[in-house]
């Protein structure tokens, strides 16, 4: 067997670390390809929290194939209200989603949803291994091999890091995450509210925006509201150090009437709040050897695209089937790469269109925003409407 061969069906061996979305994804689309996974998580448990999710397009195909579509849920509320917030803190109508995005209907979901429908699909096939990660990568001709945090050490025919948009598969095996960052100049925070917004039904989501800075309010069938604020600033890097509930305070004073102010009150009450910067992650390839790039290690999209997930699990049941049709790992990363990498590129544009969306840059942005807004309740601006959401 030479470096550009595999072995036979059945006894090729990937190591998979991260099993979030698109590890889990892998792990199952693999196993099903007659490989032999194994999982390796840094986290000491498995990780279920997350927040929305617009599952649709080629996340949407791929589940399908994978047989768990039906088990994922649409937690769109039929009678839920989308409500903008106005600059003199009232309440008018939003915009609302399409029934069909790219191609496929739209769910509506969380990321828990996925994670929980993948890890029931691969808990009994698939070993997990939590609480260690890599520590040194090392190739030869025929196999990879990982040592890893614990001290113990793994060989296989392909490692797949899956470890996220901080991950270290990239970092050892393609150099810095520096090289390949690139940072948006705004910080976003989430968290799961823990009652509904006085004034508002189940149900019903707002949002209020002005230049530079945005709150919302997603709200699910059988889930408590998301909250979820994104501001501006030229340091996000430095911003991130701070405490979340300093940090925003700072930066939304006076700001968004009577919601904003609930939403840091129930964020200071969270024991689970996601403040970080936001960045995309550009490589020229995905691939060095038999080490390779998935979800957000290799091109994290942004939340902006809203196809962090769905892309994922798209490139983890690709790669699983070319593996299958191609009987050389160089030849079958390749033509990996070449059909999915049209598709990144596409939703890498379209996030940083849809940043100026979810947070206006200044004010003729926020009145565009509002012009649009106001125009999808006629029939030609629900068809710009549609186009706009992809």
């Amino acid at each position: 067997m030479t470096s550009s061969t595999l072995p036979p069906q059945g006894a090729r061996r990937a190591l998979i670390v991260g099993s979030g979305i698109s590890g889990l994804a892998a792990a199952l689309s693999l196993h099903r390809a007659g490989w032999q996974p194994l999982i390796i998580e840094r986290a000491p448990e498995r990780r279920t929290g997350g927040y929305f999710v617009r599952f649709n397009g080629p996340g949407y195909t791929a589940a399908e194939r994978l047989g768990i579509l039906d088990s994922l849920p649409d937690r769109r509320d039929p009678q839920g209200r989308m409500f903008e917030v106005d600059s003199r803190g009232r309440l008018t109508p939003g915009l609302t989603f399409p029934e069909q995005v790219n191609g496929t209907p739209l769910r509506m979901l969380l990321r828990s949803d996925l994670e929980r429908v993948l890890y029931e699909a691969v808990q009994d096939l698939v070993e997990i291994r939590y609480g260690t990660g890599p520590a040194a990568i090392a190739q030869d001709r025929d196999r990879v091999t990982v040592t890893l945090t614990d001290g113990s050490v793994e060989s296989a025919d392909l490692l797949i890091g899956a470890d996220g948009i901080h991950s270290t598969v990239r970092s050892l095996a393609f150099g810095p995450e520096d090289l390949y960052r690139k940072d948006f100049d705004h910080v976003v925070a989430a968290c799961v509210m823990d009652g509904s917004l006085p004034g508002l039904r189940d149900g019903d989501g707002v949002v209020a925006t002005a230049p530079g800075r945005s709150a919302w309010i997603n709200s699910y069938r059988d889930h408590l509201p998301v909250a979820f604020l994104l501001y501006r600033t030229d340091w996000p890097a430095a911003e991130i150090r701070k405490k979340p509930s300093v940090a925003l305070r700072q930066a939304f004073a006076g700001f968004g009437g009577d919601v904003v102010p609930a939403m840091l009150e129930a964020m200071d009450r969270s024991e689970s709040v996601l403040f970080d910067q936001v960045s995309q992650i550009h490589l020229s390839r995905w691939s060095q050897g038999r080490v390779v790039l998935l979800g957000d290690s290799a091109w994290c999209m942004t939340l902006h695209s809203g196809q962090g997930s769905g892309m994922g699990i798209a490139g983890a049941e690709l790669l699983a089937r070319l593996l299958t049709e191609h009987g050389d790992l160089p030849t079958a990363l390749g033509c990996w790469e070449q059909q999915l990498r049209p598709f990144v590129a596409r939703y890498q544009k379209e996030a940083l269109r849809m940043r100026h969306f979810f947070m206006p840059a200044n004010r003729f942005g926020r009145v565009a925003r509002s012009t649009l807004i106001r125009a999808v309740s006629t029939p030609v601006g629900a068809r710009l409407g549609k186009a706009l959401m992809g």
